[in-house]
């Protein structure tokens, strides 16, 4: 896709959602990025004070520990908003990197830019809401389901909401998103294996 095919995409994903947002205003602009597979959008630590748009391609969200422990918090398929939000926001270091699963494009603004440009815009505010509150709805759902299902119902959850991965990543990643060690993991596997005969 050549830039503007780029552009009209990101326009046609907030359009889709019904907000009428007129994006006349937006005159900064658009970065492009190609990520290949297990490369990095951004590491933790960095700086990443930018609005990224993932156009095609599947990432993880990843984090690692002081000791070096690495943890898979979600994962996101295009196209979709992706990004550190307090990163992008209060300019700061991210809390974690964002690692390409498959060979990404993601195209970016600098948020303080673009939010100042689109800030007077009320369809663009009220899409603005709606997918803030989409994040903290997700994360919710995450944290009950850590509080309320087994690592077996966990696990299930995954293949039905990313069935495209369960064979095709290192199963450590996929133990640390639903919080249980590769031995638990590989357990759970045989276990389901077993039960379908």
């Amino acid at each position: 896709m050549d830039r503007i095919q780029l552009q009209n995409s990101f326009e046609a994903y907030f359009n889709e959602l019904g907000y009428g947002i007129d994006w006349q205003r937006l005159t900064v602009r658009m970065d492009v990025h190609v990520i290949r597979k297990g490369d990095y959008l951004f590491r933790q630590g960095d700086f990443a004070n930018r609005l990224y748009f993932l156009h095609s391609g599947l990432v993880r969200y990843v984090s690692i520990s002081d000791e070096g422990k690495e943890f898979t918090q979600t994962f996101a398929k295009g196209p979709r908003i992706i990004g550190s939000t307090k990163a992008m926001v209060t300019e700061t270091r991210t809390l974690f990197g964002i690692q390409a699963l498959e060979d990404s494009m993601f195209s970016s603004y600098p948020w303080q830019v673009f939010y100042e440009q689109m800030r007077h815009d009320i369809g663009f505010l009220e899409c603005y809401a709606k997918f803030l509150e989409r994040i903290f709805i997700t994360k919710e759902e995450r944290e009950n389901a850590f509080v309320k299902y087994s690592a077996e119902r966990r696990y299930l959850d995954f293949c039905a909401a990313y069935p495209e991965l369960k064979d095709s990543i290192p199963q450590q990643q996929i133990a640390s998103y639903i919080g249980i060690t590769p031995v638990a993991l590989s357990r759970i596997r045989q276990r389901l294996k077993l039960a379908r005969g």
